[in-house]
């Protein structure tokens, strides 16, 4: 059984968590309610899907740490910020990024608060870095979830737009040649051409950042983004969408 067995999130960084809260509706999600890390100064809005989601991260208390997020929305605006991986064990990807070639770190705890109507709720997560941030071309590291039950809800994983998972992201050149030759080192990772594949998730090359995500209906897609007045562009077998505020990167619903 590999160690890194697909993609467990990926995290966009944004300006305003509730602006971007409410793009992300416009484009046919569900939202999950605010999460706060606790004690740092930044928290979440997310978009489950069937086995990955979407963590739209964003500074709510700028006098609490942030992990510098607050300096790289500053330095570079909205858009991806990073990736989570999908272990079992976050010691063994601690272990299984030093034998990449980046280093492992101690796997770490962290937790969050999920603010419910019924009151906040605890996720906690066991997370292991590689020691060289910069050795996959972007933020890595990888998510050993301890309570997946209180982020795994049903209604929280029906969408308007049909969506169903994350299928692929494409990274521009020349962050992609770096990233997609240390990530093909990865145990549980495989080359295809200019494509190394984790799991069900592909991680590849384009002209700019493209988030692709698979959607059981296309005509249900193409409603809920007429409903929220968000311009798309339909072609067979897919719809795209221009980056828009909150989101800082294009997506591509393929059916």
């Amino acid at each position: 059984m590999p160690v890194i067995t697909g993609l467990d999130h990926v995290i966009l960084a944004v300006a305003a968590l509730d602006p971007a809260r409410d793009t992300w509706r416009r484009l046919g999600f569900t939202v999950t309610p605010r999460g706060r890390h606790i004690g740092w100064g930044t928290a979440n809005y997310c978009i489950m899907l069937e086995a990955d989601y979407i963590e739209l991260l964003g500074v709510l208390d700028p006098t609490q740490f942030d992990n510098g997020l607050g300096e790289r929305l500053a330095r570079d605006g909205e858009g991806l910020l990073g990736i989570a991986l999908a272990t079992r064990s976050a010691d063994s990807a601690a272990a299984a990024f030093d034998a990449a070639g980046a280093g492992g770190e101690p796997a770490r705890d962290l937790a969050r608060l999920l603010d419910l109507p019924q009151g906040p709720v605890q996720p906690s997560f066991r997370l292991a870095y590689p020691a060289r941030r910069d050795a996959f071309g972007l933020s890595l590291f990888a998510t050993e979830h301890l309570t997946p039950g209180l982020l795994r809800r049903p209604d929280w994983e029906r969408h308007a737009n049909g969506a169903t998972g994350v299928l692929r992201l494409d990274l521009p050149n020349p962050l992609a040649e770096a990233a997609l030759a240390a990530w093909a080192a990865l145990d549980g990772a495989r080359r295809e051409g200019d494509s190394v594949v984790v799991g069900d998730f592909t991680l590849g090359a384009g002209d700019q950042p493209l988030l692709h995500i698979a959607t059981s209906d296309l005509d249900a897609c193409e409603s809920a983004l007429r409903a929220g007045h968000v311009a798309h562009a339909r072609h067979p077998g897919e719809i795209r969408v221009p980056p828009l505020p909150g989101a800082g990167l294009a997506l591509r619903f393929a059916g």
